[in-house]
């Protein structure tokens, strides 16, 4: 996110007339389209080969290592357009953790995805919507970051084209995004706003702003698209345009002085439309129902593990490092997208040493520092934690920025890469013009794109869903409140299964369970549906334990009726003895002895809805 080219100036190619100035041209424009066109294809081929298992049965397979925020993705993706339909407040719900409900603004909720996918969701189910998401995100993101390059590469036609199509792959493919489309994290794959705030840069920072009320109502309408597709996203892409900003000033203090007006003015046109614009959501986040009253993660656990940069794992396609060695990198495989490589830092400091760019060098910095914002609050090397404290710590005492956890930053390291590369092939013919110098330097960079190629590692899980849910019938009546066992929980595998029933079913029930962020009157934060005594007990009774006490059983009963249930559903699994002792237990807590609708046992409770 940077805001000048070459030594601090816009530069016109030597080859082209001053109408064909970089971010001039109405004639460029024009006959301009066909190649985005041809790199959305390129990028979309490569992005549905890198899914290919997902392929042919994009209704019935999850993309991800993992199913619970698969099917949290799908259950918002599909709520947005359904309560829209049915006179439902989109951004909160009590379709889930039920009687509560649930706060859109501070779970990972997409609306402005849900928007945009809802054609999808409403002809073939959520499930397809997701993982259409996951598929165009990369290339969405990577076709972004070829438009924003455009002030930034000076050359024309084939090497202007190729660098900004090469950047755009490095982004959309990065380790970063293949980390997260394994872990299910639509979200995340949906990087558009850096290019985004990296074209809004230059405008900003590279020149006199022209039209500053306009640039900044439009900044403003930029980060409120962010607010309503992934908060902390937001809150990393400004702290960053914030830091492209002071780095700029340091290189250019005398520049300072007299882009404050139009800076000012830009601000304040930009604060007003997003305070306006944003309002509700803002609201929702501030003050909202249900919204989590403590931290939500331990800040502290959320850094990047710094042997990540040189250790590359099973997302990449070339692996210089012993087996089994990236399993020790600290979190799960989604958090570890911040391999950049040797060949890739090797290439980087050669263009900051050889290529007369300030642009470069200014990326460059940004990227580094973005690194080390990405390590959190302390080093931690191949999951030992170091007694080292870092920057970040400084940042973990502001609220709701509190929130943000620091190794998503690699955004920003994978974004910074990327244009450095560009401008190194925009520049080469001018630092390499021939020889033996022109083949290092072509050997160099292609060792460090040859390093970042994606492996054929993405995975899918079975989207199953019981026949009942899937044609429901009348098994359902109008304002059910339905109890699901297996319990729903955020646990990895099938944990939120549950979610993908309701949502089959055309939200024929609420639940008072979930995979959610929210809090309730005893616990200031609730990811998952809070234990209850009948879940406790399946629970019991399913590990082959006696049946609970007949008081305890009566309370069971009682909290069932607390919660307002008025149907337990339990769908039996792959172990008929254990599922033959949770029916005789839903049986006692119900009062029911139950019916066998379709594959599912159903079980109304006697006596159904709150206490008093």
């Amino acid at each position: 996110m940077l805001g000048v080219t070459g030594s601090g100036e816009v530069r016109t190619p030597r080859h082209a007339r001053p109408e064909q100035a970089v971010g001039s041209a109405p004639t460029r424009r024009r006959r301009a389209w066909w190649p985005y066109l041809l790199l959305a294809a390129l990028y979309l081929l490569a992005s549905a080969g890198l899914q290919h298992r997902a392929l042919g049965s994009f209704s019935t397979v999850l993309i991800g290592r993992v199913t619970a925020d698969a099917d949290m993705f799908a259950w918002w993706l599909n709520w947005l357009p359904w309560a829209v339909g049915h006179g439902q407040n989109p951004l909160l719900s009590d379709y889930m953790h039920y009687p509560l409900g649930v706060n859109a603004l501070w779970n990972t909720s997409v609306p402005l995805l849900a928007a945009l996918l809802s054609p999808v969701t409403l002809a073939a189910g959520a499930t397809a919507a997701f993982n259409t998401g996951v598929v165009l995100g990369p290339v969405v993101s990577g076709l972004a970051l070829v438009w924003a390059l455009r002030p930034y590469v000076r050359s024309d036609g084939l090497r202007g084209w190729t660098a900004r199509g090469l950047a755009g792959a490095l982004y959309a493919f990065s380790p970063f995004h293949l980390a997260h489309a394994v872990a299910g994290h639509l979200n995340l794959v949906w990087s558009v706003l850096p290019p985004v705030l990296l074209l809004l840069a230059h405008h900003l920072f590279a020149r006199p702003v022209t039209h500053p009320w306009r640039l900044g109502a439009v900044t403003g309408l930029v980060l409120v698209a962010q607010l309503v597709l992934y908060t902390q996203a937001l809150a990393i892409g400004v702290i960053f345009l914030v830091v492209a900003a002071v780095v700029l000033a340091v290189r250019w203090p005398r520049r300072v002085r007299p882009a404050l007006p139009g800076l000012a003015r830009a601000a304040v046109a930009c604060v007003g439309a997003f305070a306006v614009l944003g309002a509700y959501p803002l609201w929702l986040i501030l003050a909202g129902p249900v919204r989590p009253r403590s931290a939500i993660r331990n800040v502290d656990a959320t850094g990047a593990d710094l042997a990540n940069i040189v250790l590359p794992t099973r997302m990449t396609a070339i692996g210089p490092a012993p087996d089994g060695l990236a399993d020790e990198l600290a979190g799960h495989i989604g958090e570890q997208g911040g391999y950049v490589g040797i060949a890739m830092l090797a290439l980087i400091l050669v263009a900051v040493l050889v290529v007369r760019s300030s642009t470069l060098r200014v990326t460059a910095a940004v990227g580094a520092i973005a690194w080390l914002c990405s390590l959190g609050t302390g080093v931690v090397v191949l999951g030992e934690h170091l007694d080292v404290a870092l920057p970040w710590k400084a940042v973990t005492v502001v609220p709701l920025l509190s929130e943000i956890e620091p190794v998503r930053i690699q955004v920003v390291v994978a974004l910074c890469v990327a244009v450095v590369v560009a401008l190194w092939v925009d520049r080469l013919p001018d630092v390499a013009p021939r020889g033996a110098v022109r083949t290092g330097a072509l050997v160099l960079s292609g060792f460090a794109l040859v390093s970042w190629l994606p492996g054929d590692t993405q995975e899918v899980q079975p989207a199953t869903v019981p026949a009942l849910f899937a044609d429901p019938g009348g098994a359902f009546r109008p304002g059910d409140v339905a109890e699901i066992y297996p319990r729903l929980s955020a646990a990895w595998d099938d944990g939120a299964q549950g979610l993908r029933w309701q949502v089959a079913s055309d939200m024929a029930f609420r639940t008072p369970g979930g995979y959610f962020i929210a809090s309730n009157d005893e616990d200031p934060l609730v990811i998952e549906s809070p234990w209850n005594r009948y879940q406790i007990g399946a629970q019991w009774v399913a590990d082959g334990k006696n049946l609970p006490s007949a008081a305890y059983t009566a309370r069971a009963a009682g909290d069932l009726q607390e919660l307002g249930v008025t149907v337990v559903a339990v769908a039996p699994g792959e172990d008929p003895a254990a599922d033959g002792r949770v029916l005789d237990w839903s049986r006692r807590v119900t009062g029911d002895p139950g019916r066998l609708a379709g594959d599912v046992w159903l079980f109304r409770p006697a006596v159904a809805g709150p206490v008093g």
